[in-house]
């Protein structure tokens, strides 16, 4: 019973490690806040990770493994290449409209983090997913610029949702956001070029 009940404390810290990170930055948060907000001690947080940097990584990890496991296996599956890439980005744009505070996360470490917490993100989350995507591009096309081409796919797939709170107040038509079927199936459009697929794969 005490084991589950440490599990559960421990579950608490990284859910709300991952929104306090993602609203203030890694600077802007202290571990009491985050021990306060799950109705712990900072003590009592320090059994569960020896320090902040510790904290940050494990949520890090945590809100990251779910999303890499689908991310992978829509990567690896036995379908032709053309298949897999339509799958791959239906879960990327899914996996981003569903997760808006690891997205602020990620886009507030891309401007604030330092050396090392980069190197951590580089490691643990963005090489996982990219590696074998890039892989995916070259065998598509082995002259492709697949380094370029995934960086560019998988910001575009994250700027629907990003400009989803400046929407509202530009002076454009106003439909609804797309949902995740259609901004994957317009990034699959924009790849065909440079991927050399021809209409209808």
């Amino acid at each position: 019973m005490l084991a589950r009940r440490s599990e559960d404390t421990r579950d608490r810290l990284l859910e709300t490690a991952i929104e306090h990170f993602s609203e203030r930055g890694y600077n802007g948060v202290s571990v009491r806040d985050i021990a306060t907000a799950v109705g712990i001690t900072p003590p009592a947080l320090y059994n569960h990770f020896p320090n902040k940097a510790a904290l940050y990584r494990a949520a890090v990890a945590a809100a990251f493994e779910e999303k890499a496991q689908r991310l992978l296996e829509a990567l690896e599956h036995p379908g032709a290449p053309a298949e897999r890439l339509a799958d791959f980005l239906l879960v990327a744009a899914s996996e981003i409209r569903h997760s808006p505070a690891f997205r602020r996360l990620i886009d507030r470490e891309l401007l604030d983090g330092d050396g090392e917490r980069l190197a951590f993100l580089g490691d643990a989350v963005f090489a996982r997913i990219q590696i074998p995507f890039m892989a995916l591009l070259r065998e598509l096309n082995p002259d492709c610029d697949a380094l370029l081409l995934s960086e560019m796919v998988l910001g575009m797939l994250k700027q629907h949702d990003a400009m989803e709170g400046l929407r509202p107040h530009l002076a454009l038509e106003q439909p609804a956001p797309r949902d995740p079927q259609q901004v994957a199936a317009l990034a699959l459009a924009m790849l065909r070029g440079p991927l050399g697929l021809e209409e209808g794969t």
